[in-house]
């Protein structure tokens, strides 16, 4: 019996994403509709309101680059709206309209319909993102059967290349994936034992990626274009400074395979008829780049101490940016190793991601078993501005504990929860994601009260706190998903975006009045909500307020995810 081909396998990417299929026999790397095996993560909205992505966006991006979104998926998770056109939309619909097009280029490919998906994140990706990621799947029409981290998807893909049977290679290997995209820097060490994946340690930054050695080369080619046409003739055009972006992208990739690389800008200065052009070498480009590379090595060497030191026995390289020679070279002078060449870096996620999706759950998996770990430490804040680790970092998911705590004064009848992430033995140095109040425990003197906090991170990395107070039986539970603070989305910018969109959609519900009236309505609810929230500028909003808030969000969210799963966007 053949198996379903329903469910993808997506490297939702900063700058390309790539999808595959595996059909119990070999992993596909789907094309996209112009035969290309990456689609480019860009979104743009041309003139008369369609929305292009891929290629096709890209090449609008140097005509109307205030139309052109790129690099969303950076801003994932993090609070603000995006310029897109006429109107301002979240980085998670701009995601949703990469993903959406990549579920309908492999519906064409695949001559069937397409309604799962495993999709991959950066292992630092914090629960924000995490949740942003899975809501641009909904938006996209897709169900997200798993987020899997992009390093343990690309150790994956990289142990199915070489064994594809992998209940028979009994041998431990300690693997580093070394995982430098577009956007993001992963490194991480996993032990595979056969049939057995699992994460010893896992660190990174989700600030350090391709585009950030672009904009070092980008910088040096605007000076030098500058210095031959006059101050102001490059920076006074955005048109022109599109295109020289585009050039200093295709000058970065060349570096990889030749010795020097010219970024040329054609028929500009002179009446049109001079072609300024800038040389630069590969040596020139490594030591812009240095300082940046030797941040990845010191996280490199940070991962295999955590992972209890020792030595690697492969070394796999996931990510465009893993080409650079440089970072090879630093690569095989830390770790001793060459890195394995079996696997195309740039669909080596999306490829991992299409194995997990087809074996995980099946019989074909033959006790095949992935286990992620925590990429932070979680823990809360108690008195004197001490943090209390609850879940330590690098500890295997999914994963539950409980900790007693108490009162810290008498007669207290409510406690405020402050749940952190990070390192530091000082509250105040961690990542704030959140507090609640447990209301109603039992009042007695300072230290007698029992209260139980219980952290539970699932498989996706997201964190649930439960607050329970052991005498009274009073009980309160809450899935953390908010950003780091200064990157929380507020209520009122929810509301907003929310509102805005039930308003676009409500055009689709005319054939069902009673949902039509109902998004008006609660979009209208909506933004007097929100109108009323923002007044408070970051000082506490009252309950009844707060309840207004979370019940039109709820309903929004409601409604605008029945009309997103009839018509998926870009689809």
């Amino acid at each position: 019996m053949e198996p379903v081909l329903t469910t993808l396998g997506i490297d939702l990417g900063t700058t390309n994403s790539s999808c595959a299929i595996y059909d119990g026999r070999e992993v596909v790397v789907i094309p996209n509709e112009r035969g290309s095996r990456t689609t480019p993560s860009v979104v743009a909205i041309s003139r008369s309101g369609e929305i292009l992505v891929g290629e096709s966006a890209r090449n609008q991006a140097v005509l109307h680059p205030d139309r052109t979104i790129r690099h969303s998926k950076r801003l994932m998770g993090k609070s603000g709206l995006i310029s897109f056109g006429e109107k301002m939309i979240r980085a998670e619909e701009a995601g949703a309209y990469v993903l959406a097009r990549l579920k309908a280029d492999a519906e064409a490919f695949l001559g069937d319909e397409v309604k799962d998906a495993v999709i991959t994140v950066p292992a630092y990706f914090s629960e924000a993102q995490r949740r942003a990621t899975r809501e641009a799947g909904a938006l996209a029409g897709l169900r997200v059967r798993r987020l899997l981290n992009e390093p343990t998807a690309a150790a994956i893909a990289w142990a199915w290349s070489t064994n594809r049977n992998f209940g028979e290679d009994v041998q431990e290997r300690r693997v580093l994936v070394y995982d430098l995209g577009g956007g993001t820097f992963d490194a991480t060490v996993l032990s595979m034992r056969g049939s057995e994946c699992s994460v010893l340690a896992a660190s990174g930054d989700n600030t350090l990626g391709g585009i950030d050695f672009d904009a070092l080369l980008l910088k040096r080619a605007f000076d030098a274009l500058e210095s031959q046409l006059g101050p102001g003739s490059v920076g006074s055009d955005p048109v022109l400074g599109q295109q020289l972006s585009e050039l200093v992208e295709r000058a970065k990739m060349e570096l990889s395979v030749r010795e020097t690389a010219s970024v040329t800008l054609p028929f500009v200065g002179a009446a049109k008829g001079d072609h300024p052009s800038w040389l630069v070498t590969r040596a020139e480009f490594e030591e812009m780049i240095a300082p940046l590379i030797d941040r990845t090595m010191e996280i490199v060497s940070r991962t295999i101490e955590e992972a209890g030191g020792g030595g690697i026995d492969r070394l796999v390289l996931s990510g465009g940016s893993s080409r650079i020679p440089l970072v090879r070279r630093r690569l095989v002078a830390l770790t001793g190793r060459e890195a394995e060449a079996r696997v195309n870096p740039e669909e080596i996620v999306s490829f991992g991601a299409a194995v997990f999706a087809g074996l995980s759950g099946t019989a074909a998996a033959d006790g095949f078993k992935v286990r992620d770990a925590v990429s932070r430490t979680f823990g809360v804040e108690i008195d004197g501005d001490d943090f209390v680790p609850l879940i330590a970092k690098n500890t295997p998911i999914p994963v539950s504990r409980v900790r007693a705590f108490t009162t810290v004064a008498d007669e207290q009848s409510t406690v405020e929860i402050h749940v952190l992430q990070g390192e530091s033995k000082k509250a105040s140095e961690n990542l704030s994601l959140g507090r609640f109040l447990l209301s109603g425990i039992r009042e007695g003197k300072r230290g007698e009260p029992r209260i139980e906090l219980e952290f539970s991170i699932d498989p996706d990395e997201i964190l649930h706190v439960r607050a329970h107070d052991v005498d009274t039986g009073v009980a309160h539970a809450v899935v953390i998903a908010s950003a780091p603070d200064g990157e929380r989305k507020t209520s009122a910018d929810r509301l907003v975006s929310l509102a805005a969109r039930a308003r676009d959609l409500a055009a689709a519900a005319a054939g069902d009045r009673s949902l039509e009236s109902e998004l008006r309505q609660t979009a209208e609810e909506a933004e007097t909500v929100a109108r009323e929230t923002a007044g408070y500028a970051g000082a506490a909003v009252p309950d009844a307020l707060a309840k207004r808030a979370e019940a039109a969000t709820w309903t929004l969210e409601v409604l605008v995810a029945e009309l997103e799963s009839r018509k998926p966007v870009g689809g």
